[in-house]
């Protein structure tokens, strides 16, 4: 089956969240503090999926945060 591709750039945040409701997977990963990423990255399998996941949600939230206080001021 080929997977969907996202139309315009920037929803792909929306489709993972979609898919990960559809799988039940939302919230698994629980609290992303720095710690947790590097313990679950350790560990191989699942858990390191859900911490390379929820590392680059991190990533892309500081970048996010980062460019709209750039912008507003």
């Amino acid at each position: 089956m080929a997977r969907k591709r996202a139309k315009k750039r920037g929803y792909f945040l929306a489709e993972a969240r979609e898919r990960m409701e559809r799988k039940g997977t939302v919230g698994k990963f629980g609290r992303a503090t720095a710690s947790k990423i590097k313990r679950g990255l350790s560990k191989g399998g699942k858990e390191a999926k859900r911490a390379a996941f929820a590392k680059a949600m991190k990533t892309i939230a500081a970048r996010r945060k980062k460019k709209s206080r750039t912008t507003t001021r």
